[in-house]
């Protein structure tokens, strides 16, 4: 208790600006006695507090005055103003701040803390608000500022409510927090999934008119676009549902999926993407559609043009048809250094030339020395691997042989070494227009994709080639520092064009913060969010949202919540809980759904959260391959039950049939694997098929709508293409950190600040502080103490060397020297990583 009393974090602020203004006898304003900054070590109670103290210095407002001669010229702080007026914000909840118009400004006179250093920031009560100011690179402590605090922010407190969830399956009733489909929304997702297919099935003949583009029950404009235009095409012979096809348009080639009620030889008419003039250029890059952040259906219709400010720059490449490779069959090349994937067109025969184009880079793209763009599977985990594929510059998972090259050799059944499947996560408009739904399946993971691109406001954010380039970085801490660059500098909502203010209880703290943050939009997640404790004397500059994620997820991941379960053979990995039902029926699935956002969110922002999942969910997060082996960790005990299959003579004798048996709170219930599987015997000629159904059920079925909604809302926040780069062990280090401390990266990533900033880690207080650390504290007490320090018990997954401070920027683990008489006892500073150590005598 002692302890967190003296723990404290800072408001981040909106532009402040400063004058200097040294004290003279003059200016008739109550303030503290003139100061000569060279003899600040006398004053034993300086006037103001250090900004990240739980306190704050008032500020003497004066009238605006024009600057003075004597003055430097006016500067601005990169921080903001945060606070508001007493009362403003009362009650637990979400609440949005913007700053509109300019309204009225005021000036304060501040003097600045004695322990306070050039470039150093502090925070000073203005009015009704907390103000963070830097101090100017010409002043000290016990200098006085001239303050211009901006206009007051306009706060919207989250009216709406929490945003329902919607069931994805029409005419399901719903539950767990699910509520069923509205028929509206369900004939939106109809023409939405139409469209994202572009084709229609028909059983006419070519002399069909051509098909008319979707309805629409909004009224037409002044100056109506003109319609699509559709393509009758006939289903080649040998394709079959969910196989793609190639056909060309107008000279455009293009990749089809036949649809489920589609065979060889039927026709269908297609709605070949729409181009602009920009596009004309890169026509082979047409199909390929990005994934966009933005919400709304209709805005997603108007994205899909690449940003005609920067177009990547092209190179054509013309390979020669290898032999034995059939029309409409692909072969994979090394073009420019990439792994891609050509697709025979129909009327392409092996021995004959095919060209294609590959983006090679950005004209505007600011590496300069960026390195020829490839795909390394030099980390080729599981035997599979990531490939781009030239019909739509999609990625594709392929399966590499053990000469690492590509094996596209199709596996007809279930093999346990080689069969993968990934999980298909499709997006559907929701009942509530902040919650989006979806379905969630599994499929084979050669015939799986994702995006290579981002779009946001009509323009690319992040274009394939950097991707690319991203993925070609040799260590886990160069593709962690690219992911989080991308999302702080081009994905992140200026703070002066909105950020958000989560109030919360402590003794309410899981029911408050889900309120607060399923009360928000997909956008509200890339802006900046600052907590506060209500009742609590602390203002967030990075340490109270450290500990926010940090109490959230231990709550969550708690087994007496009911939602989580240890792994059977690992206590440290969390699986779901196929009966979370029976321990929250009436909202269970809203829990996933707000854990998926929240681990989006941390993720987003450089935090990181305190459970430890199973490697199957971050498989699934990726849509990486999951195999057979994936079984072991969730349960080793039935997973080598089921191994020990393959060496049984004759399975008759084992008198196993296609079920599963679960046990519920004690209760035993039979779970059919197939359709009337408990009259369907396992032989020695359906195992595969069986081991196939196990997989399945186990890894995704058994939990489907948990997963389901973990994997909504984690991608309400994070774009699916920029986490190719990674696999599933990084990805849990990014989002959980290194779990064992390392004494030696702590040591020397830490620094040394007053009484110890000369002698360092010599200093006689510092050598006795390590000592006891390294050979007297055990993990758990070093944790505490990091805890203590830093708000969370973590390390970022790149060692102590990234630790984090208020502003997002690295703020190494600190010992600051101070003396007894100043605090008997360590006191910490969470938003600065600091520990002011007193300068004990033994």
């Amino acid at each position: 208790p002692a302890s967190r009393n003296r723990r404290s974090s800072a408001h981040s602020a909106p532009p402040v600006s400063y004058q200097q203004q040294q004290r003279t006898g003059g200016s008739g304003l109550a303030t503290a006695p003139s100061h000569n900054p060279h003899h600040q070590q006398h004053h034993s109670s300086p006037p103001a507090m250090a900004a990240d103290h739980r306190r704050a210095a008032s500020a003497d407002s004066i009238p605006p005055v024009p600057p003075r001669t004597s003055l430097p010229p006016t500067a601005s702080v990169n921080q903001s103003v945060t606070g508001n007026a007493p009362g403003t914000l009362s009650r637990p909840g979400a609440y949005s701040i913007s700053r509109e118009g300019a309204g009225p400004t005021q000036v304060f006179r501040v003097q600045i803390p004695f322990e306070v250093r050039p470039g150093q920031e502090f925070q000073v009560i203005a009015g009704s608000r907390t103000v963070r100011v830097r101090c100017p690179a010409e002043s000290r402590g016990g200098h006085f500022l001239q303050i211009t605090v901006p206009p007051e922010p306009v706060v919207r407190p989250n009216v709406q409510g929490m945003a329902v969830l919607t069931c994805a399956v029409p005419g399901n009733a719903g539950g767990g927090g699910a509520v069923a489909m509205s028929e509206s929304v369900v004939r939106e997702n109809e023409a939405l999934v139409q469209q994202q297919l572009g084709l229609a099935p028909t059983g006419g003949d070519d002399n069909d008119p051509p098909a008319q583009g979707p309805s629409s029950d909004t009224p037409a404009s002044s100056s109506e676009a003109p319609q699509p235009t559709t393509y009758m095409v006939t289903v080649p012979p040998g394709i079959s549902p969910g196989m793609q096809f190639a056909v060309e348009v107008e000279g455009q080639r293009m990749m089809v999926t036949c649809p489920a009620n589609v065979q060889a030889g039927m026709n269908l008419r297609i709605l070949p993407p729409q181009q602009t003039p920009n596009q004309s250029a890169s026509r082979d890059l047409s199909t390929a559609r990005g994934t966009s952040l933005d919400r709304p259906p209709e805005e997603r219709r108007s994205l899909s043009a690449p940003n005609p400010a920067s177009p990547p720059l092209m190179q054509m490449f013309e390979v020669v048809v290898p032999p034995g490779i059939m029309p409409n069959q692909s072969f994979s090349l090394l073009a420019n250094g990439q792994r891609v994937l050509v697709t025979c067109p129909p009327n392409v025969h092996p021995g004959q030339k095919v060209r294609f184009q590959l983006p090679i880079g950005n004209p505007n793209d600011k590496t300069k020395d960026a390195p020829a763009i490839q795909l390394e599977y030099e980390s080729i985990k599981d035997g599979w691997a990531r490939t781009i594929r030239v019909t739509d510059m999609k990625f594709q998972w392929v399966r590499m042989n053990e000469e690492g090259e590509i094996d596209l050799k199709s596996v007809k059944r279930f093999d346990v070494k080689h069969s993968a499947y990934t999980r298909r996560l499709t997006f559907l408009e929701g009942n509530d227009p902040r919650m989006r739904t979806g379905t969630l399946s599994f499929g084979a993971a050669n015939e799986s994709s994702a995006d290579s691109s981002i779009e946001h406001n009509g323009q690319v954010v992040v274009g394939y080639s950097e991707i690319a380039v991203a993925h070609q970085r040799g260590s886990y801490d160069e593709k962690a520092e690219w992911f989080q660059e991308i999302c702080r500098e081009r994905l992140r909502t200026k703070w002066s064009d909105g950020h958000m203010r989560i109030l919360i209880r402590r003794e309410h703290l899981l029911h408050d913060s889900m309120e607060s943050v399923m009360s928000l939009s997909r956008l509200d997640f890339h802006k900046i969010w600052r907590f506060e404790f209500m009742g609590e004397i602390g203002i967030d500059a990075g340490g109270l949202a450290r500990e926010w994620f940090q109490l959230v997820t231990e709550e969550i991941f708690n087994p007496d919540m009911g939602l989580w379960l240890p792994s059977a053979s690992n206590q440290m990995a969390m699986r779901i809980n196929p009966a979370s039902e029976i321990s929250c029926p009436e909202d269970h699935l809203i829990y996933f759904r707000f854990l998926g956002r929240v681990l989006g969110k941390a993720l987003f922002d450089g935090q990181l959260v305190a459970g430890h999942m199973v490697r199957h969910l971050y498989k699934h997060i990726l849509g990486w391959p999951v195999m057979f082996e994936d079984l072991e960790i969730p349960d080793e005990g039935y997973y080598n039950s089921l191994k020990s299959l393959l060496e049984v003579d004759d399975m008759e004798d084992m008198c196993l049939d296609f079920t599963f048996t679960e046990n519920d709170l004690g209760e035993n219930r039979m779970v059919d694997l197939m359709d009337g599987g408990e009259d369907v015997p396992v032989t020695n000629d359906n195992l595969p098929e069986f081991l196939e159904a196990n997989l399945k059920y186990h890894l995704m079925d058994r939990v489907k709508p948990q997963l389901t909604e973990l994997l909504l809302g984690f991608y309400d926040v994070i774009p699916e293409p920029l986490l190719t780069i990674f696999d599933f062990q990084e990805l849990e280090l990014l989002m959980c950190g290194i779990p064992v401390i390392d004494i030696d990266d702590w040591m020397a990533n830490t620094v040394y600040q007053g009484r110890f900033e000369r002698q360092g880690k010599n200093a006689v207080t510092c050598r006795w502080f390590w000592e006891v650390v390294r050979d007297e504290f055990d993990q758990e007490t070093r944790a505490r103490l990091l805890q203590f320090v830093t708000g969370t018990s973590g390390v970022p997954s790149r060692g102590f060397s990234v630790l984090q401070g208020n502003d997002g920027s690295i703020r190494q683990f600190c010992i600051n020297g101070i003396k007894k008489e100043h605090s008997l006892y360590p006191r910490s500073h969470t938003c600065f990583n600091r520990i002011d150590l007193p300068m004990y005598s033994s």
